[in-house]
């Protein structure tokens, strides 16, 4: 319970204001299943106003939803008002809140009965849904009927495929049933919450698992590009492995589909540092490994490509990788000996402009290919040889 120490201190001095706390979500759920807690998430029946009475440091980053961040002991805590909620007419936020005194009426408003505990600073359990028999039984049970909870929120649907990425469990027949007759509901939802879904689901360690439901409910019918190659999903399914990133996830659809990785990009609506780690995974893949391939590739890919060469069925590239990049002379434009000013020193009579990027990228794939030492006069000399200077 030791990593419950300080949230319950916060929790403590809120019941010394006399209110009721609580920890909440997927902090007790893990904590429960024995694995890793993260997020320590605090309900209590303090209005916001008076959260923010008690303690000295606190952000109101969702006050109108009745949660505010606690700093604490140079820790962050997000407490949450009791609350009950109306309608989603958008399907992500209720239409209204309404701030309650009972730690069940707040639990009722939760998608699956695993992540409806409560814990008081005690140790005792609030558990109106039997979440705990969930845990014991490994299944995945909405808060109420499956239809009310995803057509209010339909990511809680692939929330629920996320869950089982990450914790193994099977999905309730009930909630199965409604994802599979109202998957198309996943279309109201905006892509880049769909991603996070997906990035999270892509790292669990039963993405297989995961996968198989993704196929067997047609979910994959509510996403971009995926729609449009029926088959892909299920070819997905036969080999994939728990992954690092988003990016791998994005270099091996591109790979397994023959769409660009910039199509996965557009239509996810991903970033710039997905967008280029998933470009750099899908050059390495087509590229014959060598020393050149293997520089251009950041280091921070190495195991990336290591998980997408062995889903490809490709095992032997481990010891290959580790020794092409052991042997790099340079590692990375920065280190190379001469640079721009080196150039126009040499060549004053050309005018400035893109030579000078193409010559330095010239030798720098020079002294990686061991053709030249990274020397700044041998350097010289050699763009003098190649280049008839």
């Amino acid at each position: 319970m030791k990593i419950f120490d300080k949230a319950f201190r916060v929790m403590q001095q809120l019941e010394q204001h006399g209110h009721e706390a609580y920890l909440v979500g997927g902090a007790v759920r893990d904590f429960l299943i024995g694995k890793t807690v993260g997020d320590l998430d605090i309900a209590t029946s303090a209005l916001p106003e008076q959260v923010m009475e008690v303690f000295d440091k606190v952000i109101p980053i969702g006050i109108e939803h009745g949660t505010v961040l606690v700093r604490y002991e140079k820790e962050s805590f997000e407490i949450t008002t009791f609350r009950t909620e109306g309608t989603y007419s958008d399907h992500r936020h209720p239409d209204s809140v309404h701030f309650v005194t009972d730690i069940t009426a707040d639990l009722a408003r939760r998608d699956y009965t695993v992540n409806a505990i409560a814990m008081n600073r005690d140790e005792e359990l609030v558990d109106p849904f039997d979440g705990r028999g969930a845990i014991t039984n490994e299944k995945l049970v909405t808060v109420g009927k499956a239809f009310d909870r995803f057509e209010e929120d339909p990511l809680r649907m692939m929330r629920g495929v996320r869950f089982v990425s990450q914790l193994g469990y099977k999905l309730d027949h009930d909630a199965r049933k409604v994802m599979e007759e109202q998957r198309l509901w996943l279309k109201r939802i905006a892509i880049e919450r769909v991603a996070v879904e997906m990035e999270k689901l892509c790292g669990g360690s039963h993405v297989k698992k995961a996968v198989e439901l993704l196929v067997d409910t047609k979910l994959w019918e509510a996403m971009p590009i995926f729609c449009d190659h029926p088959e892909l999903m299920d070819e997905l399914s036969q080999d994939i492995k728990p992954l690092g990133s988003l990016a791998e996830w994005v270099a091996l659809c591109s790979l397994k589909s023959g769409r660009p990785v910039m199509d996965w990009v557009k239509e996810w609506k991903l970033s710039n540092a997905i967008k280029q780690d998933a470009l750099n995974l899908v050059n390495i893949m087509h590229s014959k490994l060598d020393a050149w391939s293997v520089y251009q590739l950041p280091g921070h890919l190495d195991a990336s490509y290591i998980r997408l060469m062995e889903i490809c069925k490709h095992t032997e590239v481990l010891d290959e990788l580790s020794s092409f990049r052991t042997q790099l002379p340079i590692r990375g434009s920065s280190e190379l000996s001469i640079s721009g000013k080196d150039l126009i020193s040499w060549f004053p009579d050309r005018k400035k402009g893109s030579w000078i990027r193409d010559l330095l990228l010239a030798c720098e794939k020079a002294v990686v290919e061991n053709k030249v030492k990274n020397d700044r006069i041998q350097l010289k000399e050699w763009i003098m040889h190649e280049y008839d200077a």
